[in-house]
Formats: structure tokens, C-alpha cells, sequence
């Protein structure tokens, strides 16, 4: 096998890699009516997905900080009102965001 064709399957195989690394990324922990709880294993912090009882869009995702499980749409604005303010919300947000950009831009790097 001749260079260009050991580089190309090299390729090939890195990126399918990449892509079932990026597959496995959210552990779903449970679903409990409005609320789906995930685990994101990249940075191993708890997240939980609203999902409106009405509502024709997709759920909002909110970090769960120093708690782990929400019982009512109440409790999860209270907890985001909590963090949002002190800004340690956003920077949850914003490591979760740099990962996947991070992320993409490895796989685009490589693609391309």
C-alpha cells in the first residue's frame, strides 16, 4: 500500500473515531415528565433539559449546580435565578461551549 492510500485510511478512521467519541458524550440519566436529566461525560457536570409542557420548540438546557435532581419548574427558576446572577452559570456554559467548538474544530481540521 502506497503512501496517499495509508494517509487516507489513517484519516478516515480518525475521523470515524472522532465522531463515536462525540456520540457517547451525554449520559441520560433519567425522565421525569417536563425534566430530562444528562450526564455530560466530556466535563463530567450534570445538566438537566426543560422541556415546555405547550411548548412547540425543543427544551432548554440548564448546568445543575450543587444539585442534582429538580422537582418542579419553580425549583429549576429559582436555581437559575440563583447562579445566573453570581455569572457562575455562565461560565459553565462557557467551558461546555469551548469543549464542543473545540471539538469541531478538530474534526473540520481533519475533514478538511
Amino acid at each position: 500500500m502506497d503512501r496517499r492510500k495509508l494517509m487516507l485510511v489513517a484519516l478516515t478512521i480518525l475521523i470515524i473515531m472522532l465522531n463515536v467519541f462525540a456520540s457517547f458524550r451525554w449520559n441520560y440519566i433519567s425522565d421525569d415528565g417536563d425534566m430530562r436529566y444528562k450526564i455530560d461525560r466530556w466535563t463530567n457536570k450534570d445538566w438537566v433539559e426543560f422541556y415546555p409542557p405547550l411548548g412547540i420548540t425543543n427544551g432548554e438546557e440548564f448546568p445543575l449546580i450543587n444539585t442534582t435532581k429538580l422537582d418542579s419548574y419553580a425549583e429549576l427558576e429559582a436555581n437559575v435565578k440563583k447562579y445566573a446572577l453570581s455569572g457562575y452559570l455562565v461560565s459553565e456554559w462557557l467551558e461546555r461551549i469551548k469543549l464542543t467548538y473545540l471539538y469541531y474544530g478538530i474534526n473540520s481540521f481533519v475533514v478538511s
